[in-house]
């Protein structure tokens, strides 16, 4: 009784702490009352019973020989029938106020159980708020699922734009090695042309001195046609004076000159036709000279045209790479961020679970401690309703006031507060290992 009366009121203690209600002290009133009762019998008890209690009494009454002492007894008897009336009266008048605190206790405990029900359909908000929990971190999940095989695809894609990019630099090498090949070509020509210039201007040179040469010659030539003709004629007036029969002089000298004038003419008509032979071979010459310039030209145009071709090329691939490459680190930046917000809201929805199953956990506990004052409110008013039936039955059958009631009394309670220690003790092991998990 010690034990449970230590127990019982810390649990309704944590009741008042909990519901704001006052319950009625009922293991000190139990106590209160077997002092009373305790205190009642022994005032009714006569001088003459000993300790053994009233069965004893009353077979030694049966059993003894008729005496003197017939009327003491009876004495007693009226005695102990009048003092049986008065606590019959008491402990009708107490009955009375037990049964008011039973209508008491058993509208607490429907109160008690209303608010059972009411954290029993908490609880089953409570699961459907984590059903919903569950539901939302598992369509997040698969959001994540979803944003982890996008982010897998975009690095395919990643790792195929660098092979894209690789091979545009292959391209853009090649084409820059084309590119320097082609130059070095250009100046190659342009050196050849310049060589080719050169040339010319060397055989316009040689040309203009063979011109001036042939004019000298010629010249030169009509001058000593000329002074040979006057020294000829100087010679024929000379001789004509001196002797008019040197006819034969005459004609040889003629003959001389028309030899000369043959010669004179075919040595003109010869370097004539050198001097043509040669400006035809010169003509030629510049002529493809002039050719291969011109072609070297168009090469040399052509060349610009695919360098710049070229070039508008590798600009393109250059603006290309820059811009996948702005829309990768977009795509990453983006990722990224998607995946930050999705981890905190993981992190979140983990944090409210994890208060919402504890909060569920408090709220058990409180249901269990609720339990318990239930429990051990039923126990106590079992035993209150078996004494009150034994105290009737032991009335109705004539025994003893103070041996069945108190040894009645004390054994029941004492089983009942073993009982109430011993449920006590193991919804409290219930209510750590429910903490626990």
């Amino acid at each position: 009784l010690s034990h449970s009366a230590s127990a019982s009121p810390s649990i309704l203690s944590r009741t008042r702490s909990l519901h704001g209600k006052s319950l009625p002290p009922l293991f000190p009133l139990n106590v209160i009352y077997m002092a009373r009762l305790q205190t009642s019998i022994k005032r009714a008890r006569p001088a003459s019973v000993s300790s053994s209690g009233f069965h004893s009494q009353r077979r030694r009454l049966t059993y003894s020989q008729p005496s003197s002492a017939d009327s003491l007894d009876t004495f007693n008897g009226d005695m102990t029938r009048r003092s049986e009336k008065e606590i019959l009266q008491a402990l009708n008048d107490r009955f009375a106020g037990y049964i008011d605190k039973v209508r008491n206790l058993e509208m607490h405990n429907r109160n008690l159980e209303a608010e059972a029900a009411a954290l029993r359909q908490s609880q089953a908000g409570r699961a459907s708020v984590g059903e919903h929990y569950e539901r939302e971190l598992g369509d997040l999940r698969g959001l994540l699922q979803q944003l982890t095989g996008e982010k897998a695809r975009a690095a395919l894609e990643h790792e195929h734009l660098e092979e894209d990019i690789q091979h545009m630099r292959g391209r853009l090498e090649d084409e820059a090695r084309n590119r320097e090949e082609l130059e070095a070509a250009a100046r190659a020509m342009k050196k050849y042309v310049e060589e080719c210039r050169l040339a010319r201007l060397e055989l316009d040179k040689k040309l203009r001195a063979m011109e001036e040469e042939a004019v000298f010659l010629k010249k030169n030539h009509e001058e000593e046609v000329a002074e040979l003709l006057a020294q000829i004629q100087g010679a024929e007036v000379s001789f004509d004076m001196r002797d008019t029969l040197k006819a034969d002089v005459t004609s040889a000298l003629r003959e001389i000159r028309a030899q000369l004038d043959s010669h004179a003419s075919k040595s003109a008509n010869h370097a004539e036709e050198w001097f043509k032979v040669r400006m035809e071979r010169l003509s030629d010459a510049a002529r493809s000279n002039q050719d291969a310039i011109r072609g070297t030209q168009e090469e040399i145009s052509e060349y610009r045209r695919q360098l710049q071709t070229r070039t508008i090329e590798l600009e393109t691939l250059r603006g290309t790479k820059e811009s996948l490459e702005r829309q990768r680190m977009e795509s990453e930046d983006r990722h990224h961020d998607d995946l930050n917000s999705l981890q905190e809201t993981i992190n979140q929805l983990d944090n409210e679970l994890k208060t919402t199953k504890w909060e569920m956990a408090s709220q058990l506990k409180d249901y269990q401690d609720l339990l318990n004052v239930k429990m051990a409110l039923d126990i106590e008013i079992a035993a209150y309703r078996k004494l009150l039936e034994g105290e009737e039955n032991r009335f109705v059958s004539g025994g003893g006031p103070y041996s069945y009631l108190e040894s009645r009394f004390s054994t029941h309670l004492k089983v009942k507060g073993e009982e109430i220690s011993d449920t006590v003790i193991s919804k409290t092991n219930s209510n750590q290992v429910i903490n626990d998990s």
